[in-house]
């Protein structure tokens, strides 16, 4: 009932704000209609692993279209930088690149090896393939290597056990689980898993399909042929089964070995027993393991807020399923009478002082309160890195905020949740009133450049913003922002000042450099403009380093490069990502 409530109270204040607007028209956020959770999660996936269909070549096609096809495929072979290396090294260059922490070049090498031109007739190509996929698994993305395994005939590859393993696992982690048995059914009987992967999967669908005396015999089998006895599995499967031994088994498994090979049988098991994970369980594979815990009900809601807020940055999850689970932390009224103490209360717990912000101002009925708690909830997000979350969030109730005397003096903040929704019309009509009632001060300026620079498309338009921000930028006490400016003013030639005074106090610097020879291959990917090659490369000298902890030398070099890459199709987020990180702008 107290969920209910939240929800409808929810829905009314969504419709005040609808009213206050008139006839303008509000986007509302609509947690269920008839979808669930569930629903909504896996219906995202989907569209974000929409496998396209391989279309088989029809003998009746022209012999010329189809020489022009295969020298076509050839040539982007023969161009491409990874299929001019060793199996070896490519294994290298992927164990290597496990820690990219730019959204945006992550994002890039995703794109690149996902559309790569691969035959697995031919053996380099298919050595390849397994690597992409093992890649895309480490990375968390199980999801991609699901979607690109499905693109492939591979009934009759070498690899063809990995690739089962991969598919059965992002079954179980999705909750599709009469996909996953079916599929397991279908099964060649050579197929052959590690850790009596088949053998487990067979018994949890036995007792899915409450089929519990074939699952004791199958059991049975298991505890007489493994070796080292898998505790987990088996207290998880005592604890799903009418086992007359249940009631002995200790509910908590924190105390048995975890086998990570299995942890998406595991979360599967646990979901169907109703057991809650542990944030220990999520921290063995946060990016895999983040679906299985948001759909996880009895989970702590903390810990699924927090890999809902992961998912959500990686573009797993739709603000809706996130708004949705934000919803179903479930406050008492007392805690939402007292908004202080309960804050107070949740101090060592962002997350449920965010998801208790955010009901806070979906229930507030009169516009100067609503505004005050949004304010509110913005403020405690960008102390603690989550502002792009918050004003996603808050993106459907922005536009019911009117302009009056009372609320004015919040416009550069307002704005500046505009401009994280793409709103820059309504983000700069804010500033205008803003500074039309007060005066253009230093928050009217910063949230102009924030304008500015998400606004502009173009890579031109681009840097004639960054110059224009730049130019208004008078803080030097800052040492790692005058370096910065220092270098974007090389990179870009931008017409500002910087300050290239020598400080003695700081000859040397700790920030280590790449090896000379990964340099050089840097530098000569650039020369060459190869673009394939310097991808990789840059990406291997940043892998498991922030923007702001790269040696200013090294910044320049990845700049120069990525303003050539692709005609700098990425230069204009790279910057974005690079400014953020020095927190020159939010």
């Amino acid at each position: 009932m107290k969920f209910i409530f939240i929800i409808l109270l929810y829905l009314f204040s969504t419709s005040i704000y609808a009213n206050e607007e008139g006839e303008n028209e509000v986007e509302v956020i609509n947690l269920h209609e008839s979808k669930s959770l569930d629903q909504m999660v896996l219906e995202n996936l989907e569209q974000e692993n929409e496998v396209e269909e391989i279309v088989e070549v029809s003998n009746e096609l022209d012999e010329v279209e189809i020489n022009v096809v295969d020298v076509s495929q050839v040539e982007t072979k023969k161009n491409n930088f990874l299929f001019n290396n060793e199996t070896k090294d490519l294994k290298n260059y992927f164990d290597n690149l496990q820690k990219i922490n730019s959204k945006t070049l992550q994002s890039e090498i995703i794109k690149v090896l996902e559309n790569l031109q691969l035959n697995l007739e031919n053996e380099q190509d298919n050595e390849i393939f397994f690597l992409i996929i093992n890649y895309f698994k480490s990375i968390g993305q199980i999801n991609k290597s699901y979607e690109l395994t499905e693109r492939f005939q591979i009934d009759e590859d070498a690899n063809l056990n990995f690739y089962t393993s991969i598919k059965l696992n992002y079954l179980l982690s999705t909750f599709q689980l009469n996909e996953a048995c079916n599929f397991k059914e279908e099964l060649n009987s050579n197929i052959k898993l590690d850790n009596f992967f088949l053998e487990k999967i067979d018994i949890f669908c036995l007792i899915l399909n409450d089929n519990q005396s074939e699952a004791n015999l199958l059991n049975s089998i298991l505890i007489e042929t493994e070796n080292n006895l898998d505790n987990y599995f088996q207290n998880l499967f005592l604890l799903i089964s009418n086992s007359s031994d249940q009631i002995n088994i200790d509910n908590e498994n924190k105390y048995l070995e975890i086998n990570s090979e299995l942890i998406f049988l595991y979360s599967a098991m646990t979901r169907i027993a109703e057991l809650p994970f542990s944030h220990e369980f999520y921290e063995l594979d946060k990016k895999n393991l983040s679906i299985p815990i948001i759909l996880n009900q009895a989970s702590p809601i903390d810990l699924r807020i927090k890999a809902a807020n992961e998912s959500f940055l990686e573009n797993l999850i739709t603000v809706d399923s996130l708004a949705a689970l934000y919803m179903s932390a479930d406050f008492n009224s007392n805690q939402l009478n007292n908004p202080k103490e309960t804050l107070i209360s949740f101090s060592n717990n962002d997350e449920l002082s965010m998801a208790f912000l955010f009901q806070l101002v979906n229930i507030q009925i009169f516009p100067n309160d609503r505004l005050n708690v949004l304010i509110q909830f913005w403020d405690y997000a960008k102390k603690n890195n989550l502002e792009e979350i918050a004003y996603k969030l808050s993106n459907n109730m922005l536009s019911s905020i009117q302009a009056n005397s009372d609320n004015i003096i919040y416009g550069p903040q307002i704005a500046s949740a505009h401009v994280f929704n793409k709103n820059y019309e309504s983000a700069l009509q804010w500033i205008e009133l803003y500074e039309n009632a007060k005066q253009i001060d230093s928050k009217s300026i910063y949230t102009r450049i924030l304008i500015d620079l998400y606004s502009s498309n173009d890579l031109d338009t681009f840097i004639d913003s960054i110059n224009i921000t730049l130019n208004n930028y008078t803080d030097n006490e800052n040492n790692k922002n005058a370096e910065l400016l220092f270098i974007l003013k090389a990179v870009m030639n931008l017409e500002i000042n910087s300050n290239t005074n020598i400080n003695l106090d700081k000859i040397f610097d700790d920030r280590i450099m790449p090896s000379v020879f990964l340099l050089n291959q840097i530098h000569n990917s650039v020369n060459e403009n190869n673009d394939e090659k310097f991808l990789i490369y840059s990406l291997i000298s940043l892998n498991d380093k922030e923007w702001n902890s790269i040696h200013p030398e090294h910044l320049k070099l990845i700049l120069n490069g990525y303003l050539k890459y692709n005609d700098g199709a990425l230069f204009r987020n790279i910057i974005l990502e690079v400014l953020k990180n020095y927190k020159f702008i939010i």
